[in-house]
């Protein structure tokens, strides 16, 4: 784990220890990287969260007073229109867990899908990173692909799109 991220990790437990309530996030963002392999500087903390409603108020209350800037809920699937790919919470994998803190990070494919939905350029450099220290296939790409319950909305044929993108930028696969 990086240096950078250990401060998010100190509040965020420090927090959770007061209130005597162990809290579980499932890191999406900048913070993320860190644990695939790839750190990188991140001004906010992205995540799903796992806690009572009571604590969750109090916990954004706690970020803002400390001036940290987060995106927090707790259905990351539901930040945009396409969702990601079914039970993408039971892929998940622990990072790091004590009394009152659970961390954990997307499988990474399902990380690729989070970042391919925003599809920002910082967010197809993570992709990309996130794709060759992983090792992900075209084809495991695709497999994954089919989990999605993909809406009737534009949005849907914009997605897609940045998935044919992506396609293109990985170009052959050493297997095809």
């Amino acid at each position: 784990m990086q240096d950078y991220v250990k401060p998010y990790i100190e509040q965020i437990e420090a927090f959770a220890r007061v209130k005597d309530e162990p809290m579980e996030l499932l890191l999406i963002g900048g913070l993320a990287m860190s644990f695939y392999g790839s750190p990188r500087y991140t001004i906010d903390i992205d995540a799903e969260i796992r806690c009572s409603n009571e604590i969750y108020f109090e916990f954004l209350e706690y970020l803002k007073k400390e001036g940290l800037a987060f995106n927090i809920g707790d259905n990351i699937s539901g930040w945009g229109i396409v969702p990601l790919p079914s039970h993408y919470r039971e892929r998940a994998k622990t990072v790091y867990s004590s009394a009152y803190l659970t961390l954990k990070i997307l499988d990474p494919i399902d990380f690729v899908f989070s970042k391919l939905m925003r599809g920002t350029e910082e967010d197809l450099r993570d992709i990309l990173d996130v794709i060759q220290r992983s090792n992900i296939t075209k084809d495991a790409l695709c497999e994954r692909k089919r989990l999605i319950q993909f809406p009737k909305d534009p949005e849907t044929l914009f997605f897609k799109k940045k998935f044919q993108h992506l396609m293109g930028l990985m170009g052959q696969d050493k297997d095809s």
